[in-house]
């Protein structure tokens, strides 16, 4: 199977195993009725060329019976905008643009040779204490993302710290997999430990663990896809978009 359809493939079923999900004969909707603030729970992705009018209708179903603020993501595959931005306008969606660059591992690259030497660790379990307050940070205090990677952990799927002189957590990352496909997404660090090599040390440490693998993720840091490119990535900018129901709440529209 070609990278991209691998790909394609495993951002469609690694959600189904820690989000509640249907499929349809045009794409598939996700949610999580206990984490409604979350973007990345609750989405709908279109990805065939049907009755748009009809498709739009049955998401806005699914979402309302929910209580859940309709969302319509682009992922890899799935239908572009230009073809969707009629009935977006038409039935009251929001549209936010941007670039993002998806990033693949290249296995036979050679990698930058002087990672940063500091504590790592794997949490396979629902986190908690300073690992859980860092997980907190990357979303300014609110405990959305948190939730929803417990449950991706809770799925399986693995978070890696690495830690500072004091044994503090300061980076972190999570890595999803699914057959052969591991997606690395949640890289952050904290402000103050940042440009110090831990982001690296991270990455590396998911490149170690998951041999042989396809790895992948997306950035639209043009600094980070620079770190990540010394550690054997190579990139391609694709148009991405999410369509909301009604109005973008202000973070979105930054």
């Amino acid at each position: 199977m070609k990278t991209l359809e691998q790909i394609v493939e495993s951002e469609k079923y690694i959600p189904m195993t820690y989000l509640d999900y249907q499929l349809t004969s045009w794409g598939r909707m996700f949610s999580d009725i206990s984490n409604k603030e979350s973007y990345t729970s609750n989405y709908a992705v279109i990805d065939k060329n049907e009755n748009f009018s009809v498709i739009i209708k049955e998401i806005e179903e699914y979402y309302n019976s929910k209580d859940i603020i309709p969302k319509i993501f682009y992922r890899h595959g799935s239908i572009e905008l230009n073809v969707l931005r009629p009935y977006f306008d038409k039935y009251n969606y929001s549209i936010r643009e941007f670039d993002i660059e998806l990033m693949i591992l290249n296995i036979d690259s050679n990698r930058n040779n002087k990672i940063k030497d500091c504590m790592m660790n794997i949490i396979g379990h629902t986190l908690d204490g300073k690992e859980y307050n860092l997980a907190v940070e990357q979303d300014y205090g609110e405990t959305y993302g948190v939730k929803l990677l417990n449950r991706q952990i809770s799925a399986g799927h693995n978070m890696f710290f690495a830690y500072d002189e004091l044994n503090n957590p300061v980076s972190m990352a999570l890595a999803e997999k699914f057959n052969n496909v591991v997606y690395i997404s949640n890289v952050y660090t904290t402000p103050s430990k940042r440009c110090q090599g831990y982001g690296m040390a991270i990455i590396n440490s998911i490149i170690s663990y998951y041999k042989n693998s396809l790895i992948y993720l997306h950035t639209h840091n043009p600094e980070a896809a620079s770190i990540y490119s010394q550690l054997g990535f190579s990139g391609r900018i694709f148009k991405s978009w999410w369509a909301v129901k009604g109005k973008l709440p202000e973070w979105c529209q930054q």
